[in-house]
């Protein structure tokens, strides 16, 4: 196997493996992975002969498992007295057996147990039986043979890979690729390929001080490989980059239509009529299309043509016509896009670096000094009394810090633990690692709500402006012998403005970030004001004459826009008459018709005695003076919905005109 040269780790679960060495004319070399590796090398491996030769191929263990294997092979190999049990199941084989100066070649019969005296005791001898030259049949004593040679290739051929199946029992997760080489002389492989491997992680060390305060990066790398990884150029890489499983290592197969042979019922010998009259000149495409039965069958033929022959009863033959075979090109251009998927960084280290096989390592991958203070951040729903004490992390390094633990140390003393978030050059951050139990915060919220500022009349609308202010006032009593350089996280509510507070240094995801000065044993106070603009709505078709009143007294209206509301108000009274005395005439109509509902059933009844036709008389007078209120009824329901129609576009005509915009 060529040795590992250098190993690259990313962060998304994959490792970058390259390997070179020499090799030397037509060889080749077997590489071994687990089953669960094999997509990913089928995907990415790549092999270079650096010097000219040529790679010819590379070949694989299939998917079947090692005891479907062995079930295919007829051989079978028995743990004791290989040699008797083999040749057993070799009969029929042909053989060379080395006895003495002698070479006998024959068929294999078989092996039979022989029992001979051996002094008082007797003893067994296995014996090889051969035919000879096909017709003598002779007995040999494995004890006597030499040399057995197998004159079958393919034989052979078996029994090496039944040894071959055999030996990758022993590690049945293993697959072998063998890469095989063509060339002259010596000569540089390269070979490299992509597994998954366990996400490399990092940590770190803080040491705190007055004057430069130093970091300690270190990387944790974990080798679960069958392999040491002697003395490699280690890479760790994280980003985004793209990275899928597919499965290329398991067969696949097309399925088929399949194709089902035409089938005909049976005929009954046929009786030819007498012919009659005979016709000439049947075009021989009539004959053709006569004897197909389907036209489908034409398009089945292909490039077949048929050669008819009229003077034979014989089917006409099928002649495959001749295809030229089209111009093959010598290359297939292939197409790549690449997509862009996020700053890539690497961490080189610059040493060669040794893990031992299913060993981890910690890899040191950064120490310097960097900009750095000591500070505390207050966020209440960390921790409610007391403010964190934190690191203000300024990255000035020249790499990107990886996310991870970090520990921190000041004058030799265990201060605290946090996280370090991913940090680019130039980036800041602050890393909270204790709470300062020697600053104590309260917070005393507030609320109010200022009077109407603005008043607006749109859309027939009347809209009321005014804010509701939000105050939560910090109160910070530092208990320390030292100043302390305090960031307080204030969680803000999304559409409030800041009001009459100082501006942050900082704005996150959800938070405010300010920075306060809070001087030794002191007790200061730090006020967050927030407001929105809010909105009350009134709809001036459904406003009273007091209403209108309480609006002119606080201002919101002039005298002006209050007499022409007024007006609409005088219009919404005579629309709601309108409509009060059509309802007062719908329900009058409702009442006639329910009593000519009476009137018509009682005629129903009535007989042709003198009573009843005088009855009916009476009857038909009544329908007929309450016929004559339905009409007039009808009409004045008209005239009325004319008249509110009227006053309806009037009042939406005056509400569309009027506008007004005041700031009180």
């Amino acid at each position: 196997m060529l040795p590992l040269k250098k190993v690259v780790l990313f962060k998304h679960g994959v490792g970058h493996f390259e390997r070179e060495g020499q090799i030397s004319g037509d060889t080749s070399l077997d590489l071994h992975f687990r089953t669960s590796e094999m997509n990913d090398v089928l995907k990415s491996l790549t092999v270079l002969d650096l010097d000219g030769g040529l790679i010819t191929s590379i070949s694989y263990d299939s998917t079947i498992s090692l005891a479907d294997q062995l079930r295919e092979i007829a051989i079978e190999l028995p743990n004791t007295e290989v040699m008797s049990g083999l040749w057993s199941q070799l009969q029929g084989a042909q053989v060379a057996v080395e006895i003495g100066p002698n070479t006998v070649t024959g068929l294999v019969m078989g092996t039979q147990i022989l029992k001979q005296a051996w002094g008082k005791k007797e003893r067994e001898s296995f014996h090889l039986s051969l035919l000879v030259n096909g017709n003598t049949l002779q007995s040999f004593d494995f004890m006597e043979i030499k040399q057995l040679t197998l004159l079958d290739e393919n034989l052979t051929q078996d029994i090496q890979h039944l040894l071959a199946v055999l030996i990758n029992t022993k590690k049945p997760d293993l697959k072998k690729l063998t890469v095989f080489f063509k060339g002259k002389g010596e000569r540089t492989i390269n070979l490299s390929y992509i597994i998954e491997a366990p996400i490399w992680k990092t940590s770190y060390r803080l040491l705190l001080n007055e004057n430069s305060p130093l970091i300690q990066g270190w990387a944790l790398v974990d080798n679960t490989q069958d392999e040491d990884w002697e003395n490699v150029n280690l890479s760790l890489v994280a980003g985004l980059p793209v990275s899928f499983t597919h499965d290329l290592y398991s067969p696949r197969y097309q399925p088929r239509p399949v194709v089902q042979v035409k089938t005909e019922l049976a005929y009954a010998p046929p009786l030819s009529e007498p012919a009659v009259e005979t016709y000439q000149g049947l075009a021989d495409e009539d004959l053709l299309l006569d004897d197909l039965e389907d036209a489908e069958l034409l398009d089945d033929l292909g490039d077949y043509s048929l050669e008819l022959d009229l003077s034979s009863d014989r089917e006409p033959p099928l002649r495959k016509r001749a295809i030229k075979p089209a111009a093959l090109e010598h290359s297939i251009p292939i197409h790549t896009r690449t997509v862009a998927v996020g700053d890539l960084f690497q961490y080189q280290i610059s040493h060669p670096v040794t893990v031992k096989r299913q060993q981890s390592a910690l890899v040191p991958i950064l120490q310097t000094h960097f900009s750095g203070k000591r500070v505390a951040i207050y966020n209440r729903e960390l921790c409610a009394h007391h403010p964190m004490s934190a690191v203000l992390f300024h990255n000035t390094t020249d790499l990107t810090l990886e996310q991870g633990p970090l520990t921190v140390f000041e004058h030799e003393t265990y201060l605290g633990e946090a996280m370090l978030n991913t940090l680019t050059p130039g980036a800041e951050q602050l890393v909270p690692f204790s709470v300062e139990l020697g600053c104590v915060i309260s917070i005393e919220p507030h609320s109010d709500q200022q009077e109407v500022h603005q008043a607006r009349i749109r859309y027939s609308n009347l809209y009321l402006h005014y804010y509701e202010e939000e105050l939560k006032t910090y109160v910070i009593q530092n208990k320390t012998e030292r100043d302390l350089d305090l960031f307080i996280e204030h969680r803000f509510n999304p559409g409030w403005e800041l009001i009459d507070t100082p501006e942050p240094i900082e704005r996150t995801a959800h938070f405010y970030r300010f920075r306060v000065e809070v001087p030794s044993t002191s007790r200061q106070r730090f006020t967050v004001t927030e407001g929105i603009e809010r909105k009350t709505i009134y709809a001036l078709r459904n406003t009273s004459r007091d209403q209108l009143k309480l609006w002119l007294e606080k201002k919101y209206i002039d005298k002006k826009t209050l007499r022409l509301l007024e007006g609409i108000s005088n219009l919404l009274e005579q629309i709601n008459q309108f409509q009060l005395e059509i309802n007062l005439i719908e329900q009058d109509l409702n009442t006639i018709f329910k009593n000519q509902e009476r009137l018509r059933q009682n005629l129903q009844v009535l007989g042709s005695t003198q009573e009843e036709r005088s009855l009916r008389e009476r009857y038909l007078t009544a329908l007929a003076a309450e016929e004559d209120k339905l009409a007039q009824y009808q009409i004045d329901i008209q005239s009325l919905r004319t008249q509110k129609d009227t006053c309806e576009k009037n009042l939406q005509a005056q509400l569309s005109s009027i506008e007004l915009n005041v700031k009180l």
